[in-house]
């Protein structure tokens, strides 16, 4: 019941606080702390791993399917579980001090509380189909989070990029655990068959579209265009965001998937250059940065590479390795994040060179920022410097080109931490005449926990490997008998950091060359520019396709309908022929009914006004109740002879309100089209039942036949199966005949009264003429027509109601009109 809670609960506080916040303001965030609380919570049971047993929690939805709502919490799952947990009540505490008093808190606690939840999930279901749910609800929310501010077009933008390129990647998710499912015969992860997966030929599918989702996710290039404009968010979520919820998904994806898909050598194939390029890449393009949460948007792109890397690694070194840098990035990141939103708070801005010498002003921000910046940078005797030395064995041991580039980006790590730093260096500037303030402490408070870890995990390390060691059952390093230390001696990682920092004091050293080597190398192309390109591509084509589909006239449309109906139909039974069966009992009663089925259907399509066709409408709709009586269903056929006079009924009394009958001209092609495509159709239909018949499923009339008594304590076959067995459907069916029902009363009271007023005008001569000019809507019945609209206007222009219109130029064109006049070459004035 922990697990669920913990999951649960979030959701549940999103509910209180939404209608709490509306009274409690910014105090609403400290209610928002507590539904992080059940999460806080598994850190007793995660304090017992590795040797405990996982915690699992399973509630069946679909147990014939296999869909369970499962929740497993190994050790790796309630370490990230309790991370979650941490961070999301230091940024709803953080939040407090940092939002504005106009905020709507209600909004975005909830919001915050729903993203939180969302991740929980995640990181604790064992069932792929609601990993996938929780994995989508994190897109959603983080959409929220991230248009929060909507009035903002650089946000709006923001939410929608990072909505769009995390959904193409759950799409792949969800493929992903289809595929993984029919091939391990589970879709709960701790019951796959390992060796089926592995040998079905759905096992490299699956893990391509496994790595298309951590990818997008966890901004790898080049999905990593998405990151930086996340910025728009609330710093608070920013450094949620990126410390331990939604970038880290990806990696979280490919930590627990690679126990599934780190035997094929495409695995590491792919991740590993991938993470590295994205680590040199993101630390490559924060060095160009002004804006301060920019840097660290593109510092999180970079670390992030760097953990794909070793997790992709897939052996217990790197996943060792990869879990320490987990807890030290989590740690520094959230920290930073929350320096940022002091220092834009106090001063306005966060543009780099308007800003230096803050340490004058924020001396306690300064040191906690300092002590944060260097573990980010990897220097002792702080965590970064203990997990960037795991890293760099890590890719010596798989190669010198590995380690050349990981020092490369670890370079450029040190320069772009110097970069950020530098805003409290040098003599105090800033926008504005005024001092900045010193932060409160209420502000600082939920930084001094991260940066203690940080600290803690540099100059103890033992504390780090305690809490890295309880994930080796869950991600299969126990085996790795490595222990973190500040101090290994003279190794090969210890030259590569020496080298690192020579090259990244360097870098530092000739920054304005290595800016204006930036400047020059700049292409005049990039991701974002790709990706806006094919959204207005899409735009385009969309609107071109629905211009020249969605107009067109009914036979038109019914033609592209009936054809892509048909080929779907065609491609199925030729992929998988089915035997027909043709089992029909004719009678003289059946075969007068299908007479008279026919004809109707006949008539209608041969009755030359509208009466005749309701008419002939209405045979048919008898024939069938007929037919349901022949096959001895007299309440079906009941039901049926209701319905039909209802909607006799109703076209009677919408005659007068129905478009006239348009003759469409047809050419003799397209008469022989359409009567192919009929015919066609028709022929399609017949095959597709009686091919669907005895092989899609079994039949389930033998089972209601043999429960009806049993189950349902009735005899009646027919009420049991609509009584108990579709119980839900059929009372959804009784709302809908109750809803017609109620529109109908409304529509014959409105004809009534109509008629009724009708009957007054003709009585009463000159003074209904006068009733009907002091109400202009006295003659109106059910829906005016135009003229009536007109008349009822032109009067109450007439009584000084309505001002006479005055003469208006054209209206601009926007919109699809223009898109529309371009389309069709009329570009010009008419």
């Amino acid at each position: 019941m922990s697990l669920t809670l913990a999951v649960l609960f979030p959701f549940l506080m999103a509910a209180i606080v939404a209608w709490a916040g509306l009274h409690l303001g910014r105090r609403a965030g400290y209610l928002a702390a507590l539904g992080f609380l059940p999460a806080l919570l598994l850190a007793v049971p995660l304090s017992g791993m590795p040797a405990a047993e996982p915690l699992y929690e399973r509630w069946p939805w679909v147990p014939t399917l296999g869909l369970d709502l499962a929740f497993r919490g190994d050790g790796f799952s309630l370490l990230f579980a309790v991370l979650i947990g941490v961070i999301g009540t230091l940024a709803s505490l953080y939040s407090v001090s940092y939002l504005s008093s106009k905020e709507r808190f209600a909004r975005f606690y909830a919001y915050l509380l729903l993203f939180g939840g969302s991740m929980l999930g995640l990181v604790l279901s064992d069932n792929l189909i609601a990993l996938f749910g929780f994995w989508e609800m994190t897109s959603i929310t983080s959409f929220l989070l991230i248009g929060l501010w909507h009035a903002r077009a650089a946000a709006r933008d923001g939410a929608i990029k990072a909505f769009l390129v995390s959904a193409m990647g759950g799409l792949g998710l969800l493929a992903a655990a289809a595929l993984i499912g029919a091939a391990g015969g589970s879709y709960n992860l701790s019951e796959i068959d390992l060796a089926a997966l592995q040998a079905s030929p759905l096992f490299v599918p699956a893990m391509l579209l496994t790595l298309l989702a951590a990818f997008t996710k966890s901004a790898q290039l080049p999905f990593h265009l998405w990151l930086p404009t996340a910025m728009e968010a609330p710093t608070p979520v920013s450094a949620f965001l990126h410390s331990a919820t939604m970038v880290k998904a990806g990696v979280f994806l490919v930590a627990k998937f690679g126990l599934l898909f780190a035997g094929h050598p495409l695995w590491s194939a792919i991740i590993v250059p991938l993470g590295l390029a994205t680590m040199t890449w993101g630390s490559y393009l924060a060095l160009r940065q002004t804006d301060l949460k920019a840097l660290l948007a593109f510092s999180t792109i970079s670390q992030l590479g760097l953990l794909m890397s070793l997790y992709g690694l897939a052996d217990p070194e790197g996943r060792f390795s990869a879990t320490t840098h987990l807890l030290n990035h989590a740690a520094f990141k959230a920290a930073l994040f929350f320096v940022v939103g002091i220092i834009d708070h106090e001063t306005g801005t966060r543009e780099i060179p308007k800003l230096s010498g803050l340490r004058r002003v924020f001396p306690v921000t300064f040191v906690l920022a300092l002590l944060a910046a260097l573990s980010m940078a990897g220097i002792p005797p702080l965590g970064g410097f203990v997990s960037k030395e795991l890293f760099y064995e890590a890719m010596l041991h798989h190669g010198v080109p590995f380690l050349l580039v990981a020092v490369v980006g670890s370079a450029l790590t040190l320069a772009y931490t110097v970069r950020f730093m530098s805003v409290f260096s040098g003599r105090l500037e800033h926008p504005g005449d005024q001092r900045p303030e010193r932060p409160t402490d209420a502000i600082l408070a939920p930084i001094i926990p991260l940066v203690g870890a940080a600290v803690l995990f540099g100059v103890w390390p033992a504390s780090a490997e305690r809490l890295t060691r309880t994930a080796e059952n869950a991600l299969q390093f126990s085996e790795h008998g490595a222990h973190l230390s500040l101090w290994h001696g003279i190794t090969p990682a210890l030259i590569a950091t020496l080298v690192t920092w020579a090259i990244g004091a360097f870098v530092w050293w000739r920054r304005d060359e290595f800016a204006a080597m930036q400047r020059r190398l700049t292409p005049g192309w990039n991701a974002n520019t790709a990706y806006y390109g094919l959204r207005e591509w899409l735009d385009i084509t969309a609107t071109a396709v629905i211009l020249r589909t969605q107009g067109l006239a009914l036979p038109s449309q019914l033609r592209f309908s009936l054809i892509a109906a048909g080929l779907i139909v065609a491609f199925v039974l030729l992929r998988a022929p089915q035997p027909f069966a043709l089992d029909f009992d004719f009678s003289l009663s059946l075969l007068l009914i299908v007479t008279l089925l026919i004809a109707g259907a006949v008539g209608v399509l041969l009755a030359r006004n509208r009466l005749t066709a309701v008419l002939l409408m209405g045979l048919t709709g008898f024939g069938t109740a007929a037919a349901f009586l022949a096959f001895r269903a007299p309440d079906l056929a009941l039901t049926q002879m209701v319905i039909e006079t209802v909607t006799v009924i109703l076209f009677l009394l919408a005659f007068r309100y129905l478009p006239g009958v348009r003759d469409l001209p047809r050419t003799r092609a397209q008469y022989v089209t359409d009567l192919t495509i009929a015919a066609a159709a028709g022929l399609g239909t017949m095959v597709f039942v009686l091919a669907s018949q005895p092989s899609l499923a079994d039949k389930i009339s033998p089972y209601h036949l043999a429960y009806s008594y049993k189950g349902g304590g009735g005899n009646n076959v027919v009420n049991v199966t609509l009584v108990d067995f579709r119980g839900f459907d059929t009372l959804g069916e009784i709302i809908v005949v109750g809803m017609v029902s109620l529109a109908v009363v409304g529509m014959v009271s409105l004809a009534v009264l109509a008629l009724v007023r009708v009957g007054k005008r003709g009585q009463t001569g000159s003074n209904s003429q006068q009733a009907e000019a002091a109400d202009p809507t006295s003659n109106m019945a059910l829906i005016p027509t135009r003229q009536e609209r007109e008349r009822i206007r032109q009067l109450l222009i007439e009584q000084g109601t309505l001002s006479s219109p005055e003469p208006q130029t054209p209206p601009r064109q926007r919109g699809f009109s223009r898109i529309r006049q371009n389309l069709s070459g009329n570009g010009g004035p008419e």
